[in-house]
């Protein structure tokens, strides 16, 4: 069986080569000369202003108890980094969300950042009829990902979706607050536990501020917001 399925996997290689998602040249997902273009992200912010913020740490003067704790991001979304969220979100290519999750532990290794052993990880979710739609969420492919990655448990159902939302691309601030007032509700109860709210790309940070309003209203300890990106 072995045998055959490596045949298997040479077949589908040659009619369906692997590409890199940014470049097309045959070969990985990323090649190496792309992953060296990727843009580490130059500042963090608070989540609540949106002014810079040492290690992304929410401002003493923005904090209430609901808000997240930080909000962290690898890269810059642009060029390469771009490439991959869409190489996953838009053209399924589901294995990204790997290539994505390594990428994205060597940059809090790089920059000394540590979760507790006991945080939760806890994907940002799609609403029912758009995770249906698309096949997936790509927050909780990358979640898993990383989860495994870092050795932390995952728990993709606590967080869900309770309405479907407009796209948040066309909206200002204030409208995607709006938005998402009130779109989650939180499965069960939480008992404390830190969580690792996890997102593809973070752009003003409301989706996160509202997840993260509702998962401590249901119990939860430290909210962290873990993104791949910043746009």
């Amino acid at each position: 069986m072995p045998k055959i399925s490596g045949l298997v996997e040479l077949l589908l290689e040659f009619v369906f080569p692997t590409r890199c998602v940014s470049c097309r040249k045959r070969g990985t997902l990323l090649c190496p000369e792309c992953e060296k273009q990727l843009s580490p992200l130059e500042k963090l912010f608070c989540i609540v202003c949106g002014r810079p913020a040492v290690g992304g740490f929410t401002h003493p003067g923005c904090r209430t108890q609901f808000t997240p704790e930080r909000a962290w991001a690898g890269f810059s979304y642009r060029e390469i980094a771009r490439r991959l969220v869409q190489g996953l979100k838009y053209r399924r290519v589901r294995k990204v969300a790997e290539i994505m999750a390594d990428l994205l532990v060597e940059e809090l290794a790089d920059s000394g950042v540590e979760f507790g052993s006991e945080a939760v990880v806890v994907p940002v979710p799609l609403s029912f009829w758009r995770e249906g739609a698309r096949g997936f969420n790509q927050s909780s492919l990358l979640g898993k990902a990383l989860a495994e990655k870092l050795g932390l448990p995952f728990r993709a159902a606590v967080l869900r979706k309770t309405r479907d939302t407009i796209s948040q691309v066309s909206l200002t601030k204030p409208e995607r607050a709006a938005n998402v007032q009130g779109a989650f509700s939180v499965k069960g109860g939480l008992h404390g536990e830190d969580i690792l709210l996890v997102d593809d790309v973070l752009t003003t940070g409301a989706t996160g501020r509202e997840a993260a309003k509702t998962l401590k209203k249901a119990g939860a300890g430290q909210v962290w917001i873990l993104a791949f990106a910043k746009d």
